[in-house]
């Protein structure tokens, strides 16, 4: 929600404050446009993006948006635990989860998607596999693997998956499985080698390419 356009208000917070309670709350996303977002509603017509401070109210399905002497207004959608808005300077909607935090410790620039995506064929066949993580903004990171090869005597599958707590600090990304499994990575951030501008994060030397569109590190 970067304000990117200005318009004129007759009135703003000059009346009552129209601030739904809906909305009232904390509201995130791991990923709106390459980086995480995180969103606070107070009942006084206040708040913060990012913890960037705003102010903000709701007439019907429009939420107005005041940051930076800006005022930008976007359409909303309460539905339970969701919060859909689309508008303004969003290039396509995006979906909030009320309540969720920022993962524990540092590293909310690895919120996002990653993989590795891999394939070889010759004359005798081919074989291909891809393995992604997500990494979520409530501290919570899913993950799934999925391999085949084909050969002229047959063919063969396999697939993985995971879930759990993850947290970053010192350079060291842990993974704690639900399966009660804890893995400690020395991650490396590095941006691809051929197309400089998707970064990737190198987990002990192996490498991941962001699924969404983030800016390079």
């Amino acid at each position: 929600m970067k304000i990117i356009f200005a318009f004129a208000l007759p009135v703003w917070l000059a009346a009552a404050v129209f601030a739904n309670p809906a909305l009232h709350g904390t509201w995130s996303a791991p990923n709106v446009q390459g980086r995480p977002l995180k969103v606070d509603f107070s009942s006084d017509g206040s708040g913060k993006i990012n913890d960037a401070p705003m102010r903000w109210q709701a007439v019907g399905g429009t939420l107005f948006i005041q940051q930076n002497g800006q005022v930008a207004s976007y359409g909303f959608k309460v539905d339970g635990d969701k919060l859909h808005v689309s508008g303004g300077d969003l290039a396509q909607p995006a979906t909030l989860t009320k309540g969720a935090v920022a993962a524990s410790g540092n590293g909310q620039e690895l919120v996002g998607k990653w993989c590795d995506v891999r394939s070889m064929s010759n004359y005798q066949g081919g074989s291909s596999s891809m393995a992604c993580f997500e990494l979520k903004l409530d501290g919570t990171y899913t993950y799934h693997a999925e391999s085949s090869r084909s050969v002229s005597a047959g063919s063969t599958a396999s697939q993985s998956t995971d879930s759990g707590r993850w947290s970053y600090k010192g350079g060291q990304l842990v993974a704690q499985s639900r399966s009660g499994q804890t893995q400690t990575y020395n991650l490396e951030k590095r941006n691809h080698p051929k197309n400089k501008r998707d970064p990737m994060i190198c987990l002990n030397g192996a490498c991941y390419v962001t699924f969404y569109n983030k800016p390079a590190w």
